[in-house]
């Protein structure tokens, strides 16, 4: 990131036009964040979003520049000391995730950081608009990492669909009517756990009132019983 792009100034007028346009919570957001652009692969801008904690941290590295060795030639934000060039940020992400101990550090890169953004928005629902924004923030052409948006049949069955089974297992449809998918709040905990059974095996039932105190066995005739 050139030394330029940080210092450049901090505009509001955008928010001010937009104003009346955003939610509360987007005008304490947009507050909240400072934007900057940086230059992308095929000569794209890529907007990155800086914390009030990330904004305190780089402006202490850069009020220390001359202490730390920096020359005054060198253009860079992430620069070395006594020299013209910069610090790798992929590196950098790289050492530190060997560092830190996660069971899998190579997994920890900013392509595989943005790919696994892109893959879980997906359970969002996102609008076009709003897919193509998201895809504009980290980078990408929709056009070209498109599988990266796209939720796969099995996490889709996971995710929404399975609503529906336990809505049916619950005897909760009517409670949802007229919603959609995106709409429904149901609880997966809720009426997964059995408390009654057949009682054919005492030991099974002594067994499972013992692991669990609710559990009440359910004593049937034998003709019931048959008839399951």
């Amino acid at each position: 990131m050139p030394l330029s792009a940080y210092m450049s100034p901090h505009s509001q007028d955008a928010l001010e036009d937009l104003g009346d346009a955003l939610s509360d919570l987007e005008k304490k957001l947009c507050q909240h964040f400072r934007r900057l652009e940086i230059a992308g692969k095929r000569g794209r801008k890529v907007p990155v979003l800086l914390t009030p904690t990330m904004q305190e941290a780089l402006d202490l590295l850069v009020s220390k520049r001359e202490m730390c060795g920096v020359v005054p030639g060198n253009k860079y934000l992430f620069a070395r000391p006594q020299a013209c060039s910069y610090f790798r940020g992929s590196d950098c992400l790289r050492h530190f995730a060997k560092m830190c101990g996660a069971k899998n550090p190579e997994s920890l890169t900013s392509t595989k950081l943005r790919k696994q953004t892109a893959t879980l928005s997906q359970v969002l629902n996102l609008s076009n608009t709003e897919l193509d924004q998201l895809a504009d923030f980290l980078g990408h052409d929709v056009r070209v990492h498109r599988q990266f948006y796209r939720l796969p049949e099995g996490t889709l069955q996971l995710a929404k669909v399975s609503k529906i089974l336990m809505a049916l297992e619950q005897g909760r449809m009517a409670e949802f009517k007229g919603k959609g998918l995106d709409d429904i709040t149901i609880d997966p905990e809720v009426g997964s756990k059995v408390t009654h059974c057949v009682v054919k095996d005492p030991e099974f039932c002594s067994s499972r009132q013992a692991r669990n105190p609710s559990f009440k066995p359910q004593n049937k005739s034998r003709a019931q019983t048959e008839g399951l």
